[in-house]
């Protein structure tokens, strides 16, 4: 392992030392100091973290100073300890500030698209006797259910935040999309309105916003996936998203049919970048996938569904400059 060592320090301990990945998607706390700095303290770079080619050590003091330094060229054998002349970088800029903001004054946007409802045709059919009997056969149209549920992986980016929340607003929802910094009403009912539309945005179809990912779920805990990762029951596999499928900062979300994850709660998913064998395990936020939404529209399948995403926590929130992995990696109560 790498062994980082941290020679001067401002601030007022106790410190809380984390290593993180460099956009703090992720991060792992490794160790508490009681005391000021010099004497020095050393610490090593956690197994997940090993293999980046760089990582962020970020320190906050007792009154909430966060202090930041990237650290390179991670190598099995140590490296040259950090050794600031002057203390790390303060970062006090929040990291949870998403950019756009909606406010009421939203344009009713002209490509909303009605969930399409099926129509009936009349069908004489004739019986072959002597009197010919004309009779009304009822044929309705199939149901628009082209494919079986899968888990979904929803990306909203940044770039759309005003086309998602001016449809959202059109329709009436205070649930402008997660990039409007939002989310859906923790009202059952309401919930199931606000998640029907957001599925609805014709976005997600044609090709304004990335496509829609789709993954089966395991439903036999055996074997590898083909990432190698072991398959874990009720959960999905391994799922990449290649780097810069999306051209700026997007939302993750996963909308999960309620049967798949065995009508438990996908309380956790795993989270890699780079590396589809290294993850950091992530909370989804309870609030969200506690109410479930039964979908009527055509944009997936229809069936009952849970929602996954961490917001207002931003760790979902990501930039795809590097490939990015999901895995579900547990179920619970």
């Amino acid at each position: 392992m790498s062994l980082v060592t941290i020679n001067s320090l401002g601030g007022t301990p106790p410190y809380i030392v984390s290593v993180c990945d460099i956009f703090q998607y992720s991060c792992q706390t490794v160790t508490t100091i009681y005391d000021y700095i010099p004497p020095s303290v050393s610490f090593n770079i956690p197994s997940p973290y090993s293999s980046a080619p760089k990582v962020l050590i970020k320190i906050v003091d007792s009154t909430g100073c966060v202090f930041t330094q990237e650290y390179e060229c991670l190598t099995p054998t140590p490296t040259p300890s950090i050794t600031p002349s002057v203390t790390p970088t303060i970062s006090l800029t929040p990291s949870n500030t998403p950019t756009p903001s909606i406010t009421p004054s939203f344009t009713p946007t002209p490509s909303i698209t009605p969930s399409i409802t099926p129509t009936q045709t009349v069908t004489p059919s004739h019986t072959p006797t002597n009197t010919v009997t004309p009779t009304v056969t009822n044929t309705p149209t199939p149901s628009i259910t082209s494919e079986s549920p899968y888990a979904y992986l929803f990306i909203e980016p940044y770039s759309g935040s005003s086309s998602i929340g001016s449809y959202m607003n059109s329709l009436g929802s205070s649930f402008y999309g997660f990039t409007n910094t939002s989310q859906p009403s923790s009202s059952a009912s309401t919930f199931d309105l606000d998640m029907n539309k957001y599925v609805n945005f014709s976005g997600w179809t044609n090709g304004q916003f990335p496509i829609i990912i789709k993954q089966n779920v395991v439903f036999s805990a055996n074997g590898l996936d083909s990432y190698g990762n072991p398959k874990i029951l009720w959960n999905f596999p391994t799922t990449k998203v290649p780097e810069n499928t999306v051209g700026c900062k997007a939302w993750y979300t996963w909308i999960i049919p309620s049967l798949y994850t065995n009508n438990k709660y996908q309380v956790e998913i795993d989270l890699g970048i780079v590396n589809p064998n290294v993850f950091t395990s992530v909370k989804m936020e309870p609030t969200i996938y506690t109410n479930t939404f039964t979908y009527t529209g055509s944009t997936i399948a229809r069936t009952t569904y849970r929602v996954y995403t961490t917001y207002p926590s931003n760790t979902f929130e990501l930039d795809n400059t590097y490939d990015l992995y999901f895995r579900g990696s547990k179920v619970d109560i």
